[in-house]
């Protein structure tokens, strides 16, 4: 049985491009290949969804030592009747804190997790399990994970753009990855820590990836001119330490 679905997702893809020259390879390749995606969910590739994850275990409870976070996975080429394991590896980052295996993310060989990593018969999609831990100097770091898939028995590595993901994570107040650019231009401003401490305690709500993502429209704006207010009415109680970001900014929300 073809992929269709798969086809579908690619062409998806492609329109958005408008290129598909190495999909269209891959697709008739007759060598089963396999590449990450954006979720399921989702057909359409966004700046935090495509490559990159951000993770904080600040708002969990202090007996969590460990969370799981998710990756998408697609099959290129032929289904399968039976299981087929995939397998991948870390790669180091250039210029950033590497997080290290066994104290800070179960390895992808680790026995416990090992044989998670699979594609499910008759299927072209998989979630990826990566257990991140809870070491405590992320209480003061932030370390990165790059994810790659390696080429094994089962699959050759799709597209090669596709073939990898990078992870963030950490213990502390961070910024989400909804927190876009266009998302700074337009509800509220360059991202800082301060700011997002001040968010939380003036509304009671998280500000976490899931809020901010499920957020409508209607109740940014609101957010948005509450926020404002705040900040107003704080500069005026403190005239002489106004509201300031890590950095000395001063800490506005645009109008």
């Amino acid at each position: 049985m073809k992929p269709y679905f798969l086809l579908f997702i690619v062409g998806i893809v492609c329109i958005s491009f408008n290129s598909c020259k190495k999909d269209q390879y891959y697709i008739f390749d007759d060598i089963p290949r396999l590449q990450f995606g954006p979720p399921i969910s989702n057909l359409k590739l966004n700046e935090y969804t495509d490559s990159l994850k951000s993770e904080t275990f600040f708002y969990e409870a202090q007996d969590i030592h460990q969370d799981t976070v998710y990756f998408d996975i697609y099959t290129v080429g032929e289904t399968s009747k039976k299981d087929r394991k995939y397998q991948l590896q870390q790669i180091n980052l250039p210029g950033v804190e590497n997080a290290v295996p066994g104290k800070h993310f179960i390895s992808f060989d680790d026995p416990n997790v090992a044989n998670l990593y699979v594609i499910k018969p008759d299927s072209v999609h998989a979630r990826v399990p990566v257990v991140i831990l809870r070491d405590g100097e992320l209480k003061s770091k932030t370390v990165n994970l790059g994810i790659s898939i390696v080429a094994n028995e089962n699959f050759n590595i799709g597209e090669p753009t596709k073939s990898w993901r990078k992870l963030q994570f950490t213990d502390r107040l961070s910024q989400p990855n909804a927190w876009t650019t266009s998302y700074s231009t337009y509800y509220f401003g360059a991202y800082s820590v301060r700011k997002h401490e001040f968010m939380i305690e003036v509304t009671g709500q998280r500000w976490d990836q899931n809020f901010i993502a499920t957020l409508p429209l209607d109740q940014m704006s609101y957010y948005k001119s509450v926020l404002g207010m705040a900040v107003i009415d704080y500069n005026k109680q403190h005239p002489n330490a106004p509201l300031r970001a890590e950095n000395g900014d001063l800490i506005t929300f645009p109008n």
